[in-house]
């Protein structure tokens, strides 16, 4: 299956736009406050450089006492930049805790959504990635690398204001000097955006390599095909390898041309103001001790700044690579539709669809608000059908090759994708792959829900499970482990137990006997027809089962539903 596209890619700011107000993040509001605490704490540095300066000129040029008032104004300009300075940097652990809370949740909101139609598109590795680099990046550069963005671009152009006042050549030199530091970061950048994305491609591959093959060590053992796996690990982990010492070579190539024109700068200051106190050099306005210190003074603040912001310029790149990968998953999901699902019926009631269409991608979460999002009926689906009917208490036979879009039939009726038209009522979902978590038998059973134990010895007698139990040493309390001694047909069992626990009327059974041998198949399936009479089942299959459990049959083939299909067919 293709992996959804964004079918308008926007640039990240105006992304984050849509996802602030989207999500609620308030990144305008925090970056706001940021941006002015951080340059009162610089305005006040700067003036009690202004004090500072009036001082020593009291002490070399008119040999006299200082004056209180400089004293007092640099003592008091001092203290107001650590004050701001410190609440600068609380605001900003607040903020980015915050928006990193929210981001979290809107994604977890996603999942919960989409579930087994977004999961099953990449690796565990990539979803590892995602929510724990990728949000980050996002954060880091909205409120830090957008925050030091401005500040560099306000302070400088204030600072240079005064300084052109003071001296124009000093001022003009400057002017010439200090845009050398952003154009350099603008060219690492683009490099370093490319060379991001290039090195988290080497991650991923690495990281879903190895976990893939920790969970077929015993057919590797089986076909005797370490050597040549291990080969692979290694040709993966020497591109990682290589792909990360050229973002770390970039990193200080960045950093070495940034202190070097930064220096060169104040040198060059430096100088030039040092000669005209000497009177060597006599071009522009004369030029006192105070204002030749406080500018020396200033200057290097003002490239420390621009420095700070090559410093975090990487989050840019990293950023950039995040929304790549985040904007397909974020842009899904009005926060409307997540409540809709929520407050869904458990009851079902049928469903009687009419040119019934399935879809990739409806368009971006704030589409409504932007007005770019086609019509539905303007989007090519992914799978159509002229009619489907589902019963209430109706049992399904869905048939079709491997890759038809069974699996996508189901996900749009469960309300995980894109379609026209949904089943208005929460359902179940059992899966080929039955997940076992690392936990007890309990937590498996029970997720985030609680149910008495006295329930669940009885569901997991009920499906066939009640002998294993016994034969466990804590019982209900056993760990499962990452590795947990259970058959494929045991596995899918206690996959069953949590759909009973849960008494949902709709089931969506997506091949769960596709892995097992035919006797194991023969008994489980036989077990899910009697324990779902009553119940609405939907079940993909290409194993045969007996014509009378259904009453329709649905085939899926070359994008299109046939629900006329004979008895003969869906077998």
């Amino acid at each position: 299956m293709s992996k959804e596209k964004i079918p308008n890619r926007q640039t990240l700011s105006h992304w984050c736009k849509d996802i602030d107000g989207a999500h609620s993040l308030g990144l305008r509001t925090s970056q706001t406050f940021l941006v002015l605490t951080k340059c009162l704490s610089l305005f006040s540095l700067i003036i009690g450089f202004y004090y500072f300066s009036a001082i020593a000129h009291a002490w070399v040029v008119d040999v006299k006492p200082t004056n209180s008032e400089d004293i007092a104004g640099l003592t008091l300009c001092l203290s107001l930049s650590w004050v701001f300075q410190g609440v600068f940097n609380q605001l900003a652990i607040q903020s980015k805790g915050a928006v990193l809370t929210k981001l979290e949740h809107g994604l977890l909101q996603v999942l919960a959504l989409r579930q087994h139609a977004l999961v099953r598109q990449h690796s565990v590795f990539y979803w590892q990635t995602l929510w724990q680099n990728h949000i980050q990046a996002l954060t880091d550069w909205a409120l830090e690398y957008r925050v030091q963005q401005t500040v560099a671009a306000v302070i400088p152009l204030i600072v240079l204001t005064v300084i052109f006042y003071v001296n124009p050549v000093i001022g003009l030199g400057l002017l010439i000097t200090l845009p050398v530091v952003p154009l350099f970061m603008i060219l690492v950048g683009k490099g370093a955006a490319t060379l991001h994305k290039k090195h988290f491609v080497a991650l991923e591959r690495l990281g879903s390599l190895f976990t893939d093959r920790l969970n077929a060590l015993a057919m590797l053992a089986t076909y005797n095909a370490h050597d040549k796996q291990a080969a692979l690990l290694s040709d993966a982990s020497e591109n990682l390898n290589q792909r990360t010492m050229k973002v770390v070579s970039v990193a200080f190539l960045s950093n070495s041309v940034l202190d070097f024109f930064a220096t060169l700068a104040v040198a060059l200051v430096a100088v030039f103001i040092g000669f005209t106190l000497l009177g060597e050099i006599n071009i522009g306005p004369e030029i006192t001790l105070q204002q030749g210190l406080w500018i020396l003074l200033t200057v290097p603040l003002l490239l420390s700044e621009m420095k700070k912001l090559g410093q975090v310029y990487h989050q840019k790149a990293q950023a950039e690579a995040a929304h790549e990968h985040l904007a397909p998953v974020l842009n899904f999901m009005p926060n409307q539709a997540l409540g809709a699902l929520a407050n869904s019926p458990s009851d079902f009631n049928g469903m009687d669809a009419t040119a019934f269409n399935v879809y990739e991608c409806v368009g971006d979460v704030n589409s409504a608000q932007r007005d770019v999002a086609p019509p539905l009926n303007a989007i090519t689906p992914l799978l159509h059908a002229h009619s489907l009917t589902i019963e209430k208490g109706g049992h399904i036979l869905l048939s079709g090759k491997s890759g038809a879009g069974k699996t996508l039939l189901l996900e749009a009726l469960a309300g995980q994708r894109p379609a026209s038209h949904s089943l208005n009522s929460r359902v179940m979902w059992l899966t080929q792959h039955p997940v076992i978590t690392a936990g007890s038998v309990r937590e498996n059973l029970c997720l985030n829900d609680h149910f008495d134990d006295s329930v669940l010895k009885h569901i997991l007698a009920t499906v066939e499970l009640g002998q294993w139990l016994s034969s466990l040493p804590y019982g209900l309390d056993t760990a499962m482990t990452d590795y947990p001694l259970l058959s494929g047909g045991e596995a899918q069992r206690l996959s069953l137990a949590r759909v009973l626990l849960r008494d949902e009327s709709v089931w969506l059974l997506d091949e769960p006997t596709a892995h097992l041998p035919d006797e194991q198949h023969q008994r489980l399936a036989s077990l899910i027809y009697r324990l779902g009479k009553g119940k609405t089942l939907v079940w993909a299959s290409h194993k045969a089962l007996p014509a009378d459990w259904f009453n329709r049959f649905w085939h899926v083939e070359n994008g299109a539903v046939n629900t006329g299909v004979s008895t003969h067919e869906g077998n």
